[in-house]
């Protein structure tokens, strides 16, 4: 019985049917396709199983995904590589600090640790004339040697002026990794260079300085403005993100932005960058090296 049922199933799918498209006033056959349960139920199921793929592949793989309850924000991944930006700074910072107040606790300790700096050893003479304290010769070299640095960059300065003097004693430290994109023109009001650089990729600033201003505007985006020594002041455009406020005060090589191609004037990722010294803007080129 069971044979006989299995039989009439297999039969079932099996049987053929004809699908016939007729002109309806010849008759004529355009179209006919033969087909058999079985045909139409692998047909459905491939197409099912093609559309559920389809769909799980564009929501896993394009931002549909962040527009799932509970799945998590599309800003989720700019706030985590920003924070991956200030956790690498203040991992620098105490560092530092620790270093700092471990070598204090040792000059208190009367301990200090002088490893690093082991003078030659040397045979105490016998005269009895001679001062323990007296200082050696690699010493007064020393002495020799910074004195006459101090004389040099007392030269340096009596003997230069202006702009370039003052801030040829500064360190630029380079804000972006990147290659320049459009020069400094102040003839085509361009006063500053554009870096290409890597969307999200770390802004830093240049000097040490506090920031003068932060926030957004509608041609350059978001745009960070930290004030230096000596009147110099440097400038960031088309940020995607800052992470320093105003008031905030900043070392150089600190990340207080990321890049981005934020503003009108923007047509892709990149660094605008300034150097302004007393009202008047500078080519950053003569003072940061640049790939």
């Amino acid at each position: 019985m069971a044979d006989r049922i299995k039989t009439r199933r297999d039969s079932t799918l099996k049987n053929k049917f004809r699908f016939v498209v007729l002109n309806d006033e010849t008759f004529e056959e355009k179209f006919s396709l033969t087909l058999t349960r079985m045909n139409v139920w692998v047909f459905i199921s491939t197409i099912a199983v093609v559309l559920v793929m389809l769909t799980a592949s564009a929501i896993i793989y394009t931002p549909l995904k962040y527009f799932i309850p509970g799945f998590g924000d599309y800003n989720y991944r700019s706030q985590i590589v920003a924070l991956t930006f200030r956790t690498d700074s203040l991992e620098q910072q105490l560092e530092q600090r620790a270093l700092y107040l471990d070598d204090i606790a040792k000059v208190v300790s009367g301990s200090p640790d002088t490893s690093g700096h082991t003078p030659p050893a040397r045979k105490l003479s016998q005269d009895t004339s001679r001062t323990i304290g007296a200082p050696s010769e690699d010493e007064m070299q020393l002495r020799k040697d910074v004195d006459e640095e101090e004389s040099y960059a007392l030269n340096y300065k009596d003997k230069k002026s202006g702009a370039g003097a003052q801030l040829g004693q500064f360190h630029f430290f380079s804000p972006v990794e990147g290659y320049v994109t459009e020069e400094y023109d102040p003839q085509a009001e361009h006063y500053g260079i554009d870096v290409a650089a890597k969307a999200d990729a770390p802004v830093k600033a240049t000097l040490d300085g506090t920031v003068i201003s932060s926030g957004w505007s509608a041609e350059y985006g978001y745009v960070i403005a930290i004030q230096h020594k000596d009147n110099i002041v440097s400038i960031y455009k088309h940020n995607s993100k800052i992470f320093k406020n105003v008031g905030n005060f900043v070392h150089a090589g600190d990340v207080i932005a990321a890049v981005g191609s934020t503003g009108e004037l923007s047509s892709g990722p990149h660094l605008h960058f300034e150097i302004w010294h007393g009202g008047t803007s500078l080519n950053p080129r003569d003072y940061v090296i640049f790939n």
